[in-house]
């Protein structure tokens, strides 16, 4: 039981992101994960919940034993390549070989055939994924009034296809404390009196304000000595699109305040490094 066994491991590497196959920006994403413990093995088990890449191999054949290779199934099993909130994913252990992806954890159509695959050579490889959103924030500003003593968002939604999701049901202007500023979870922006809008029109310039003195919004506000992240999250649904369970939103770039409000700037991530 203690032989070593003569598997090969993972021989290739890869890099990338997300961007529209319409705009070629960028597309951004917030993603979750959860923790439970398997009883049957004894072990804490990670599940994705959003917000990842589902990558599958399809040419995979296993070594075998007096066997054909033809006997053995391709070995087909989803992984979750985890998405960054800026669109842009790594992962080091993977293996030389031919590959297909889902988005079916990412907000964004399900893409054609022949569209969804690509092949990793052994090393490094970089591989961007080409996706159509939803939707997108189109021309997001942010700013702070200082009379009102409002963080202020204006912007306007694009649908990615009328044709498929074609209802705007949802936008929000989302804060945190820390880089990482989602819309369903990583967000301290509570005052859903000026921070949140539904059934908005395409092309409608839309308004969103957080009140910094509203005490629901105390959490990301106490602290005077403390930057903030904000972005806008727009949520497309229609038609049978992005109506589980679970739902999507696009989102804008993140845009960091300083603690005293007298800057605001996008960031920029840091690019991703071997």
């Amino acid at each position: 039981m203690f032989e070593l066994d003569s598997f090969e491991g993972p021989n290739a590497q890869v890099t990338g992101h997300l961007f529209d196959m319409v705009t070629g920006e960028q597309v951004s994403i917030e993603a979750a994960a959860s923790q439970g413990f398997d009883w049957s093995t004894w072990s804490m088990v990670t599940s994705v919940n959003y917000g990842s890449l589902v990558v599958v191999e399809t040419g995979y054949i296993p070594p075998t034993w007096g066997g054909k290779p033809e006997d053995y199934p391709v070995r087909e099993a989803d992984q979750d390549w985890m998405v960054r909130f800026d669109g842009s994913y790594m992962n080091k252990l993977v293996f030389a070989g031919d590959y297909k992806f889902s988005c079916k954890k990412l907000p964004a159509y399900e893409p054609e055939d022949g569209k969804n695959t690509f092949t990793l050579k052994k090393g490094k490889n970089v591989m961007d994924v080409g996706v159509l959103p939803f939707c997108r924030v189109k021309d997001p500003k942010i700013t702070y009034n200082a009379a009102t003593k409002k963080v202020v968002a204006t912007f306007y939604v694009e649908l990615g296809d009328p044709s498929r999701a074609n209802k705007i049901s949802n936008v929000a202007l989302c804060g945190n404390t820390q880089l990482f500023v989602g819309c369903n979870n990583m967000n301290l922006a509570k005052n859903d009196k000026g921070a949140k809008a539904t059934n908005v029109q395409p092309g409608e310039l839309i308004t969103l304000e957080i009140d910094t003195t509203a005490p629901e919004n105390a959490d990301l506000f106490k602290y005077s000595t403390q930057d903030r992240y904000f972005r806008i999250a727009a949520m497309a649904e229609g038609n049978g699109y992005n109506t589980a369970s679970n739902k999507f939103y696009n989102f804008s770039p993140i845009y960091k305040f300083k603690a005293d409000f007298s800057g605001i700037e996008e960031v920029q991530w840091d690019e991703l490094e071997w």
